[in-house]
């Protein structure tokens, strides 16, 4: 039997700007990778479909999924850049509801090194931030210092 060629290439590759960037989703009290979602494929996003607005949706629960993106510095990889947008999911109805555009902007913003946690409430953010730390150690120690402080817990000491 003869192999079809349709691609002409036998291993596809993934855009190199993709490699470092991964997806974090905080779901209630489980937080998860899954990087499905750089292709709007994610477990959460294959179980729904998306409606054109929010108001469709009876009983959503808010999901924020941040972009991570990693960088090599000195030699040492280390988290880099963090942008979070959020999903709304009705799982009684199965409807969805999430900005396409808003998540490949912050994709983009991250993959470029951006950080802006500013609209994050703090126990996410701290959620994420431990998530991290325990996830890759060494990636956290390498991390940008203005990645380390936009995820510190500044306030919550001070208190």
């Amino acid at each position: 039997m003869e192999k079809l060629s349709l691609t002409g290439k036998s291993v596809h590759s993934t855009d190199d700007t993709l490699k470092g960037l991964s997806a974090v989703f905080v779901d209630g009290d489980r937080i998860f990778i899954d990087n499905g979602a750089i292709h709007a494929k994610s477990e959460l996003e294959r179980s729904v479909t998306f409606a054109k607005s929010k108001d469709e949706l009876s009983s959503p629960r808010l999901v924020y999924v941040f972009w991570i993106t990693l960088k090599r510095s000195e030699g040492k990889m280390g988290f880099h850049g963090a942008m979070p947008f959020v999903i709304w999911i009705d799982e009684q109805a199965k409807l969805g509801y999430k900005s396409l555009a808003e998540q490949v902007n912050k994709m983009d913003k991250a993959v470029r090194g951006q950080i802006d946690l500013s609209d994050i409430p703090d126990e996410v953010r701290l959620k994420v931030r431990d998530f991290l730390v325990n996830l890759r150690p060494d990636l956290w120690e390498n991390a940008a210092a203005a990645f380390r402080a936009a995820f510190d817990d500044e306030e919550m000491r001070k208190g």
